[in-house]
């Protein structure tokens, strides 16, 4: 890959979890209120407890801004992978659409998910197919996604019954996961 390539530098979120502080920070701004209402004394709440508004407001900013940013990932790479047909390696339309490549395979399952773009992952040389469905077909023991390390404590080495990322039971011998792309070595 060449050095000198641009990419944005907003990583896909692609979830609400920057909502989580923002609405922390406004309970307990409302509590404060409340507490100062009604004279309650708790730590000192109804005092110093309204500031949080402050950082709520800027929280909510900040998690409309990753949503935008989340939305218009997804759609440059739904336009760049509509009408195309054959394959292309994650890095090509990476650069093609000018964000990093550790964002692809999250922004590209979740539009097979939500728009229903059709591709696949080649299980040798993980590079995406655009046209070609995935039957998906998951594990009876997967029950959550686990980190590398983690699995490969439970499956000894090329012994990989399922992705251990989605759950996809790969082809004897497959290198990459056909469903989500994810490296199985």
């Amino acid at each position: 890959m060449s050095r000198d390539r641009y990419y944005q530098k907003k990583d896909y979120k692609g979830d609400f979890s920057a909502f989580g502080a923002a609405i922390a920070f406004t309970i307990v701004g409302v509590l404060a209120l409340i507490f100062r209402a009604y004279n309650i004394d708790f730590i000192g709440l109804a005092y110093w407890g309204y500031w949080l508004f402050i950082p709520a407001f800027f929280s909510f900013i900040g998690g409309f801004s990753s949503l935008y940013w989340d939305k218009k990932m997804r759609d440059s790479v739904y336009a760049a992978g509509l009408n195309r047909k054959g394959r292309v390696k994650v890095e090509d339309l990476a650069q093609e659409v000018g964000y990093k490549p550790k964002n692809m395979l999250r922004i590209l399952v979740d539009l097979r998910t939500n728009r229903g773009l059709q591709y696949s992952y080649d299980s040798t040389s993980g590079e995406i197919i655009f046209g070609e469905e995935i039957k998906y077909e998951q594990a009876a023991q997967f029950t959550e996604p686990m980190s590398k390390k983690q699995a490969e404590v439970i499956f000894p080495a090329g012994e990989i019954k399922y992705c251990h990322y989605c759950g996809h039971k790969p082809p004897a011998g497959s290198k990459f996961c056909e469903s989500c792309g994810s490296n199985l070595e």
